[in-house]
């Protein structure tokens, strides 16, 4: 082989620009090759966007054991030869106990942290420099490491075969090929100046974003989702306040120094919690949303490409009702393994549609049928008290079923089906993925619907909501699709009911947007994606009509330029590709396939096969 010196930067040091390097790393012990890797972060590496400094009560919404930053065999394909703890692992070694208000964290005081417990962001941000420093140590002397505390502001084309990257300090890297993993870019820094400073249309970072709203001031959230549930938890915990459980259930303490919170959202619906994560628990393959029935509809497609709504959104449902029936099966039977088993051989022989109707037949209709596109717009209340009570019975009925937990909760199983399944619904979307229209559709309404359903609050977020209603320091808005208007002068915000028969005004003196979403390259000047979007280096997905902010990249995470050509140097993973693939903004999971770590070798081996040609 030809050892010339390779060089290779990374722009972008947070998990995912981690994952890239643990990879080199794993490569580069197991065939020794001389290589150069420059980390381009004004960060310290690993952490990224996960703060050190954030509170204990902005929490992580993955239990501590589903995250790692080592591989193992079952989530790459190439060598491992580093391992390490996982983030439960790393916190146990450390003796870090859970407090009893079940979110700060100390050294030798509380309980003994659990493996499904959802734990403070801070301790990731920890974590990940620890495994960062770690998987660095470990690299072999033909690795040479050289990291750059701050930024880069262009990537050009370099001379024979190469890529210049433009650091802010004035240094230019010579590279290989270079790999762009910037993460959430823009997510904590500074909003765009509102035009009423009243308005917050960034709640990050926190708590300092809502310093301008004081105590006994009317603040609207709107957005009930995990933004939503990080600004009602800095507004109350964050100011002193503390739930404390009693015998009739939690109960709010004010400090005195909160706000009174109106809480509302476009669709009326709660966001459902995350269930509880039995020991044990077994995640079946799928017996509808396979890869093997994807390909065949896509074989009866213009250009292999999919429609969803026609193609996958029922495979989806006949998957969610599947696994509904699978736990009642296996209760009846007292075996929920061999209640699969007998499932999947019963669907081999008749398919999932006749087998369907056999479930039903024989244990009665389920309630997913419709889940995926219930709505409320549509929907009369007569008064306001008849929305709130509806709503709060919901939260509670999501809440028994969250504390059932997965396998034991026939809905919580079927729900979680979005999320076990997710590298099928990856598998609809990589080329040659879905039809024009599809791709807005899955990436707008659909994926909106399963964070609602699936990407929820923690259980314990969903308990404390009902304590802070119970309390009076947050009170519902005016049902589903309410009006915002903005006052013409010092005035206050209304929010106007649009669903309740009885017409309804609540008044604000201030507005938070609770959903966070970061600008398409092409709109986010002075920032490295938008000066490469502005040069036509790399191109949005609005070439395809759709809204998808996301960038066009092949499925190696190529960039395209403007004119349709990958770029052969010039590589883009993690959550600004999304709608060129799904759901990339997450840390790995340990013993299951890691699409995050599977597209860092996918790119690797497309950027450096010589340096990726030994596979375990």
């Amino acid at each position: 082989m030809n050892h010339r010196p390779v060089s290779v930067a990374i722009v972008g040091a947070g998990s995912r620009g981690l994952g890239v390097f643990e990879r080199l790393v794993a490569h580069c012990l197991a065939q020794p090759a001389p290589l150069t890797v420059h980390l381009v972060d004004p960060q310290p590496f690993g952490a990224g966007f996960h703060l050190s400094d954030q509170p204990d009560h902005l929490l992580l919404n993955t239990v501590c054991a589903q995250l790692s930053a080592f591989a193992d065999v079952q989530m790459v394909d190439g060598p491992v030869p580093i391992s390490g703890p996982s983030l439960h692992e790393w916190c146990r070694r450390r003796d870090l106990r859970l407090a009893d208000d079940g979110y700060t964290v100390r050294a030798g005081e509380g309980r003994e942290i659990q493996p499904n417990d959802f734990l403070p962001r801070r301790l990731l941000s920890d974590y990940l420099t620890w495994a960062a420093g770690e998987i660095a140590g470990a690299a072999p002397g033909n690795l040479t490491l050289r990291h750059h505390r701050t930024t880069a502001v262009d990537i050009c084309p370099g001379a024979e075969g190469t890529e210049t990257v433009v650091l802010a300090d004035g240094t230019r890297i010579e590279a290989d090929a270079v790999f762009v993993t910037v993460g959430h870019h823009s997510l904590y820094l500074p909003g765009e100046p509102a035009p009423d400073p009243r308005l917050v249309t960034r709640p990050y970072p926190l708590p300092q974003a809502l310093d301008s709203i004081g105590p006994g001031e009317r603040v609207a959230v709107l957005g009930m989702g995990l933004t939503a549930m990080d600004v009602i938890a800095t507004l109350t915990l964050g100011r002193g306040g503390r739930h404390t459980a009693d015998a009739h259930g939690l109960r709010y303490l004010p400090s005195g120094r909160e706000p009174l919170i109106v809480l509302s959202n476009r669709s009326g619906m709660p966001s459902r919690s995350r269930p509880r994560l039995h020991p044990g628990r077994t995640r079946c393959a799928p017996l509808a949303l396979t890869t093997e029935h994807l390909d065949a509809l896509r074989a009866q497609r213009p250009g292999r490409r999919l429609d969803f709504a026609a193609d996958v959104l029922p495979l989806v449902e006949a998957e969610m009702e599947l696994a509904y029936y699978r736990v009642l099966w296996g209760r009846e039977t007292g075996d929920a393994t061999d209640a699969g088993l007998q499932m999947a051989r019963r669907c081999a022989r008749v398919g999932h549609a006749v087998l369907l109707d056999e479930l039903r037949a024989r244990f009665g209709g389920s309630p997913v049928p419709g889940m995926l596109s219930a709505n409320l717009t549509d929907r009369r209340w007569t008064e306001y008290a008849d929305y709130r009570d509806w709503f709060t019975a919901e939260v509670a009925a999501d809440l028994a079923e969250a504390r059932e937990g997965l396998g034991v909760s026939p809905l919580k199983e079927a729900l979680e089906v979005p999320r076990d399944h997710r590298d099928v619904l990856r598998a609809v979307i990589d080329p040659p993925g879905v039809d024009d229209a599809s791709l807005a559709a899955f990436f707008g309404e659909f994926t909106s619907v399963v964070n609602r359903l699936v990407i929820g609050p923690q259980l314990d977020r969903s308990a404390e909501l009902l304590s802070l209603i119970d309390a009076g320091i947050v009170r519902l808005g005016p049902g589903p699709q309410p009006k915002v208007v903005a006052p013409a002068g010092q005035g206050p915000w209304r929010l106007e009911s649009t669903c309740l028969a009885e017409p309804l005004r609540i008044e604000v003196d201030h507005v938070v947007q609770a959903h966070v979403a970061e600008p398409a390259a092409d709109r986010a000047p002075g920032t490295l994606l938008g000066t490469l979007a502005g040069a036509g280096r790399v191109r949005t997905l609005a070439h395809r009509g759709a809204t998808v902010p996301g960038l066009d990249v092949t499925r190696e995470g190529q960039g395209i330029d403007r004119t349709g050509t990958p770029q052969p140097r010039l590589f883009f993973l993690g959550p600004h590709t999304e709608g060129s693939s799904y759901y990339n903004h997450y840390v790995p999971s340990p013993g299951a396939p890691s699409r995050a770590l599977l597209d860092a070798e996918r790119a690797l081996s497309t950027a450096l096969p010589e340096l990726m040609t030994r596979k375990r």
